[in-house]
Formats: structure tokens, C-alpha cells, sequence
């Protein structure tokens, strides 16, 4: 939490952390960081005719300003951070894969987690707009429960936006997999290699 405090007016920025599942460690997207093997840490769905199977989520932060004026104070949305992570504990493979094929196919899942990273690029310009500076209108006859009513109301967009992120992802996602043929179809997927090169450039 970082306080500015001027003469009469005090400010605060907080914000609101809320992961996927607090008993769930998450492997942000970076540019240097690509998937194991290791990664994969689920015990394998055996009824499936999967040979793995990826975690994707999202995670968003809003950061909230609020600022007190004498006995007067207003909140609004600073700031909204968004990032695409990797679930390891819900995320497994088969652990009879060839070595030619286990490259591929690790391939084609990396290429699940940087197909969210693209929609949490295209996602954060817009959510600039849509939520930079947004005051919220809070409720609440002390400025605890003003506070309280606060994260409640950025609790609700933060949780409306990362819905908005999986329902994207869900729809890139099965045209990822139906144009690749889950990463078979060499053809498309090395097109879709070359155009997630591009997030590391």
C-alpha cells in the first residue's frame, strides 16, 4: 500500500488481490519463461484420449485511489492489471510419450498459454479505457464501509472481466485445437508458432 498524504488531503492506493484458488500456485506469462514438462504436475485423466491437458486462467489486480478530504473521500479504479497464468496442479500428461512426440506436443501447449497472453495484450488496452480514473460510486456511512463497498464493487468487474478473458479464450482456443488438429496438423501450427513468436520479440 503506498499513502500520499498533502495538507487536509490524503491519498491511498490498494489493491485487490484475489487469485483463481488461494491453494493454487499460477505460473505468470513471460517473455522468458516457457513451459516444462515439469510444469504438468496433475495426475494424468486416464479415460482420456488426451495426451495432455493445460490450466489457462487469468488474474486481474484493480488498483484502487482512494482519497480523503477532511471528512469527505471518493474511490475510483487507478489502474486494472491483467495476466494470463499457468495452473501446474490442474494442468497433466500422458507419460507415454515418445521423445519426437513430446517435443511437439509440448509445443502445441505452450502455445495454449501464449494464445491467453495475446487476448490479455488485446484485453488491457481496452481495459486502460474502460477503467482507468473510474470512480465508483460507494455506499456506507463510515469510510471503513465505504471502503468495504469499494473492493465489493471492483471485486464484481474484476471477476465480470476475467469471465469476459476465458469466454475469448475458450473461443480462440477451439479454433486453435480444430486448426491444428491439437497440434497434428504441422502446417497450421507452425503458422501459429510464428505469430506467438511475436510476443517474445
Amino acid at each position: 500500500m503506498r499513502a500520499i498524504t498533502n495538507v487536509g488531503k490524503c491519498m491511498q492506493i490498494f489493491v485487490i488481490n484475489t487469485p483463481i484458488n488461494p491453494e493454487l500456485s499460477v505460473i505468470i506469462w513471460k517473455k522468458t519463461r516457457v513451459l516444462k514438462w515439469v510444469d504438468f504436475k496433475k495426475k494424468p485423466d486416464l479415460k482420456s484420449k488426451a495426451s495432455a491437458s493445460s490450466a489457462i486462467g487469468f488474474e486481474s489486480k484493480p488498483f484502487i485511489e482512494h482519497i480523503k478530504v477532511g471528512n469527505k473521500f471518493k474511490f475510483k479504479i487507478k489502474d486494472m492489471q491483467l495476466n494470463a497464468v499457468f495452473i501446474p496442479d490442474l494442468s497433466w500428461v500422458m507419460k507415454n510419450i515418445s521423445k519426437k512426440n513430446s517435443k511437439s506436443l509440448l509445443k502445441h501447449e505452450q502455445g495454449h498459454f501464449d494464445l491467453a497472453e495475446e487476448i490479455t495484450r488485446k484485453t488491457r488496452t481496452s481495459a486502460t479505457n474502460r477503467f482507468h480514473d473510474r470512480p465508483l460510486n460507494v455506499k456506507g456511512k463510515n469510510e471503513d464501509m465505504a471502503k468495504k463497498d469499494a473492493v465489493l464493487q471492483a471485486t464484481g468487474i474484476r471477476r465480470k472481466l476475467e469471465d469476459e478473458l476465458q469466454k475469448e479464450f475458450k473461443n480462440q482456443e477451439t479454433r486453435y485445437d480444430d486448426k491444428t488438429n491439437h497440434g497434428l496438423i504441422t502446417e497450421y501450427q507452425e503458422k501459429y508458432n510464428k505469430r506467438f513468436e511475436k510476443l517474445r520479440v
